[in-house]
């Protein structure tokens, strides 16, 4: 499963797809884009309990992540908070997907990916991302951990570059 900053770079890419690109005060941009960040880490808090890839894990996580972030967008006034908070259940559930798209070694093999509706774990036959390694006893903690980073980042970084660039408001270089 994918390292937190895999999970940060999907969660701006996610949201960015999403939120509407109206601001132009930079500012504003580094609190979206960090708000989206958060929001696709968020899910391995359940690390914290001893419970990961459960449901925090699932897309009904997501959606109660979006409808926080649209009773925190309204009680702000903000203008489009439907859109922004659909952005972030978006980098909240980009989460999911990359889960389900890495390498997982420890049971139960998976994630919660349909939870409230299903209890089952789930994990894609194809593994794009390796798993980061929590042994930080062993030998080779230190250059595998180095490796599944820099196969996230040549994935992910172009990725996310690309929608930011791609979303970024007219009149902005």
């Amino acid at each position: 499963m994918p390292s937190p900053i895999g999970h940060a770079l999907a969660g701006i890419a996610a949201g960015w797809l999403v939120a509407p690109a109206e601001t132009r005060e930079t500012r504003a941009t580094l609190g979206r884009a960090a708000i989206f960040a958060v929001a696709g880490m968020a899910p391995d808090v359940d690390l914290l309990f001893g419970a990961h890839s459960g449901p925090t894990h699932g897309l009904g996580a997501a959606v109660l992540a979006g409808i926080v972030a649209w009773v925190c967008l309204k009680a702000g006034a903000t203008r489009g908070r439907f859109a922004l908070a659909l952005a972030v259940a978006a980098a909240y559930a980009s989460h999911t997907l990359l889960d389900w798209l890495g390498s997982d070694t420890a049971a139960p093999i998976g994630i919660m990916a349909l939870w409230p509706f299903s209890r089952d774990y789930y994990e894609s036959g194809l593994h794009v991302f390796m798993a980061i390694s929590r042994r930080y006893w062993l030998a080779e903690f230190w250059t595998y951990n180095l490796r599944a980073l820099v196969r996230e980042l040549a994935i992910l970084l172009p990725v996310a570059a690309a929608v930011v660039l791609i979303r970024r408001p007219a009149g902005r270089a």
